[in-house]
């Protein structure tokens, strides 16, 4: 519920202009941060004409999927869809506005479905809103976490979401500092400080999560795209 009310307000402050999009490629990436290890790796995206196969990768985003214009109600399911008047019902699903164009398709995970256990959740990126050189940032824990990136500071509120600037003025390496105030309380603690590559031409995906452990987990995705390339690799942490 938490993480379907935090991307319910990035779909409002990312929303973009329809006749904008309309023009150009409509295409998606998919990422699922926080997969269990008995989670499937692979899965079949179905677009009301199309079914094909896509990868569900935890570690960087997905292939580039370009998908049909129109409103759209995306299914995933365990195998390909040969007749799309016999779909699986209770298949995961995620509908698309006509006015969308690029989006991501963050997944989490949901045992409770049978078909394939995972909940899809759409996040809008096109439109000019996000660009590249930017991050997107989703808190998804109870705690206030702050970060000194190169020579630029951000505080995301607890449950949060927000975009913060490049940290550097060109391509280059730079130090990425976090650290977390539980439950929005009290001192702040250290949780990692590493060397990050930022790509001024590459937009990026951060999400912050529980591990279960004490610490949480920040998760980094660079999404470079060039006009053939549809590979990520994702940035050490």
């Amino acid at each position: 519920m938490r993480l379907l009310s935090i991307l319910a307000v990035a779909a409002i402050g990312l929303a973009h202009n329809a006749g904008a999009e309309s023009a150009g490629r409509r295409t998606c990436r998919i990422v699922f941060p926080e997969r269990p290890n008995d989670a499937p790796k692979s899965a079949y995206i179905f677009d009301g004409k199309k079914s094909r196969q896509v990868t569900l990768p935890s570690m960087n985003f997905s292939e580039v999927i370009e998908l049909p214009p129109g409103e759209l109600t995306i299914l995933m399911t365990s195998a390909e869809i040969t007749d799309p008047e016999n779909l699986p019902p209770g298949a995961p699903k995620l509908k698309v506005p006509e006015s969308i164009g690029d989006f991501y398709i963050l997944v989490s995970p949901d045992p409770t479905n049978s078909e394939v256990p995972v909940r899809l959740n759409r996040v809008d990126t096109g439109g000019g809103k996000f660009k590249p050189g930017q991050t997107l940032w989703f808190n998804l824990t109870g705690h206030r976490i702050v970060a000194k990136l190169g020579q630029s500071r951000m505080s995301v509120e607890p449950n949060g979401r927000m975009v913060s600037e490049s940290p550097v003025e060109k391509s280059s390496y730079y130090s990425a500092e976090f650290a977390y105030q539980p439950d929005g309380i009290g001192e702040f603690q250290r949780i990692t400080e590493q060397q990050w590559w930022h790509d001024n031409e590459s937009r990026h995906i951060g999400f912050m999560v529980n591990t279960g452990g004490k610490l949480p987990k920040i998760y980094f995705y660079r999404d470079f795209r060039s006009k053939d390339a549809e590979e990520v690799r994702r940035e050490p942490e």
